[in-house]
């Protein structure tokens, strides 16, 4: 045996290698209202971080391509928006097409290969209002398109990619029973049963590799030599375990076997019973709870504001700084004081009697909690305390939503449409003038949580794929059989849930929200029993013991359902059922692309976890494992004999893992894509994600969702400047020797 480095063993890459950088329009490409796409419309209606500027690659591309030649890339990925390039029905912008030609000139002229993606994650709006990509029309529709930037672009670009990580679109489809929402637009309504979910994911899945062979045939016809693929995303498991899973997908013979493998991906195994059914108790949505947790949609928009004695100074957040602010232990609060108020001297304490007191005493200065429980403080002692906010409106956002057991879709369905009835019918504006009498009414919450493609069709006159079918409730059959529903409600905060001491009548906004549940439900608005709880016992109360295996029913739900094999791949090598590809569909690929971010070498649970959350754009603790990557090349090379094979994304955010440097990641990986090459392995191009930071679909930016190796302060520098990061020199230092 040897001690020498693997590194000092391993063969440089060779001169022809590609190594690349990637963009995409519409995390790079600023917001124009003129040309919205389906994700604009998605995250503004989940109001998650909408785009805005992005890194405005539109105008700033010439600057991020030298950038790329800087760092020695022979290849540079981009995308094009298809909404800007066909912002009508079959009309199709030449200038939109001219701006492409010259991104691909712009390439070429700095000596890399482009690489274009036909539809990276997002298509127009007109798009979905006609069937999207599962109706019946699809796969013309994207043909049409295809042939139009063929005829424009098609002789200028060689390496083609339709469909971006195909694997994932499935999501804005299908929803995992751990998730609070669909993943990805277009997303089906609340109402849609796993059946409705898995018929949609099929349709889905055959349009795809439909689309993508009529692409393909268009793509090479305008340039002979087109190499054309897709790059669906895997993740690292251990190789004998995704053959397993994969299994999953090959065996299938009837689409029946296919939505009995989605009800145990969509449903929990198990139906867990708390002491509640329901939670309607000042419960503001948060990334933790939705961890415990399912939400319905929103009822009450709430804020974060400051509590302080008439007489105090306090008029800013700065003037706080060392001072002590008191929150109640288990609100929101608690955490969001970190940010609001680094600086402060956080006290926490069991409940808001003892936080007033602590002010009384003049032992706290300010009292941070929402305005729903502090207004009530303020107006019951009047000129004694005053509130104190950020230009007379909340430090923060928060909304309000019913909680109820993780899995229990449809008890979920039920609450969701209670929700929106109430704030439709006007018996929320009504509720509201009854509990805060002399108050102005305000406009109750949007109507929100539904899917993109309702919005759209709904809209557009079109049809959502979502039967408009009684509501199934085999799960509510326990809460049906008892005759009635236990909802746990706060009984102190006037206007919203409060307890009359000498009656025992509960009243408020959410009482009467949660009898229409019972409403929804029962059909009997009486059908409730209220059980009033703390803040600290609101969630305990929801969940049971059962929630200790949670983690194994994750395991078991993603392993064994087809949606998460490869898929793709092994549609293309004519192993899965024609009904899910087309026998014309076989081997329609010039190249092998995949993706590959994350994985695990063992099956502890902490890291299963890390590896879900992971797929599911929560990249903080990301689980690092560079050694499935050669596994997967040598895979790849037996499934497809003699293809040229493409790593077309692999990155990493700034803090993934904890442990591994970004640079760190960068170089474990490429050592893995040089052992592969050396053995044989026909792999002809690393692509790395991607050259700038950039807005990562919807997330709030940060270090936990930047993977550019140039950083540009997205929030706060409106001059985007790129600045280097250590990946950046790394990769570099990597290209010029060849491999690591």
């Amino acid at each position: 045996m040897t001690n020498t480095p693997i590194s000092d063993r391993l063969s440089p890459l060779p001169e022809s290698f590609m190594f690349g950088v990637a963009t995409a329009d519409h995390q790079c490409e600023a917001y124009d209202s003129r040309y919205e796409d389906i994700r604009d419309v998605w995250e503004r209606r989940r109001a998650l971080t909408i785009r805005g500027q992005a890194t405005d690659f539109w105008h700033r591309y010439a600057e991020d391509i030298a950038l790329a030649q800087s760092l020695g890339c022979k290849m540079f990925r981009f995308s094009i928006a298809w909404s800007r390039v066909e912002p009508e029905p079959g009309k199709f912008s030449e200038e939109a097409f001219e701006h492409y030609r010259q991104v691909i000139e712009t390439i070429r002229s700095h000596n890399m290969e482009p690489m274009a993606t036909l539809h990276h994650f997002t298509h127009p709006i007109h798009v979905e209002a006609r069937g999207g990509l599962t109706g019946p029309e699809f796969p013309s529709i994207f043909a049409s398109y295809a042939k139009e930037v063929a005829q424009r672009l098609g002789p200028l670009v060689r390496y083609w990619i339709s469909f971006n990580e195909p694997s994932q679109l499935i999501y804005g489809y299908v929803k995992p029973w751990w998730e609070r929402a669909y993943f990805m637009p277009p997303g089906l309504d609340r109402g849609a049963t796993i059946a409705d979910q898995m018929t949609a994911v099929q349709k889905l899945m055959q349009n795809l590799f439909l689309a993508h062979t009529r692409a393909r045939t268009i793509l090479k016809q305008a340039n002979p030599d087109a190499q054309v693929g897709a790059n669906p995303m895997l993740l690292g498991l251990p190789l004998w375990l995704q053959k397993l899973v994969d299994r999953n997908v090959t065996n299938l013979r009837r689409p029946e076997d296919f939505v009995a493998q989605g009800k145990r991906f969509s449903e929990r195994a198990l139906l867990e019973k708390g002491q509640v059914d329901v939670v309607i108790a000042t419960l503001t949505m948060t990334q933790e709870r939705h961890q415990q947790v399912a939400f319905s949609e929103t009822y009450y928009q709430a804020g974060q504001f400051l509590l302080v004695k008439s007489a105090s100074s306090i008029q800013r957040l700065e003037d706080l700084d060392r001072k002590p602010v008191a929150v109640v232990k288990s609100t929101t609060a608690e955490s969001a004081i970190n940010w609001l108020i680094p600086a402060a001297n956080v006290q926490v304490v069991d409940n808001y009697d003892d936080a007033l007191r602590a002010l009384d005493y003049e032992q706290i200065s300010a009292i941070l909690a929402d305005d729903t429980i502090l207004l009530g403080t303020a107006e019951q002692y009047p000129g004694k305390y005053r509130l104190v906010g950020k230009n007379g409106e909340g430090l923060t956002e928060e909304n309000y939503a019913a909680a109820v057991a993780k899995g229990d879709r449809e008890l979920l369905n039920a609450v969701d449409i209670a929700v929106r009835n109430f704030k439709e019918s006007g018996a929320w504006a009504a509720s509201y003038a009854r509990h805060f009498p002399g108050q102005p009414v305000p406009e109750p919450p949007r109507i929100g949580r539904r899917s993109t493609l309702a919005d759209i069709t709904n809209q557009a006159g079109g049809q959502s794929l979502v039967s408009n079918q009684p509501l199934p409730k085999p799960l509510l059959r326990s809460i049906q059989n008892r005759g009635y529903l236990i909802v746990a409600v706060k009984d102190n905060v006037p206007g919203f849930g409060y307890c009359d001491p000498k009656t025992g009548e509960f009243s408020g906004l959410e009482i009467d929200l949660a009898r229409a549940v019972a409403q929804q439900i029962f059909g009997d608005p009486s059908k409730v029993k209220f059980q009033a709880v703390t803040t600290q016992e609101r969630l305990p109360m929801l969940r049971s013991l059962v929630r200790i295996f949670d983690p194994i029913f994750k395991i078991f739900s993603a392993l064994s359902s087809s949606l998460t094999s490869n898929w793709w791949h092994l549609g293309m090598a004519g192993k899965l059922p024609t009904f899910l590809c087309p026998q014309e569909c076989v081997g329609q690929q010039d190249f092998v692309g995949f993706d590959y971010y994350w994985g695990i070498s063992n099956l502890r649970l902490n890291r299963i976890q890390q590896l879900m959350d992971a797929a599911f754009g929560r990249f903080g603790n990301a689980p690092v494992w560079s050694g499935v990557l050669y596994d997967m090349l040598k895979f790849h090379a037996q499934l497809f004999p003699g293809k040229e094979i493409m790593i077309v994304e692999n990155g990493c955010v700034e803090i993934a893992d904890k442990v591994v440097k970004r640079e760190e990641y960068i170089r474990q990986h490429i050592q893995q894509v040089q052992r592969a090459r050396q053995d044989g392995v026909n792999v002809v191009g690393y692509v790395s994600w991607c050259i700038t930071s950039n807005r990562e679909w919807g997330l709030k930016f940060g270090p936990d969702s930047d993977f550019g190796l140039y950083h540009v302060q997205l929030d706060h520098d409106p001059e985007l400047k790129r600045q280097p990061s250590a990946a950046a020199t790394v990769y570099r230092d990597i290209i010029k020797k060849g491999g690591v």
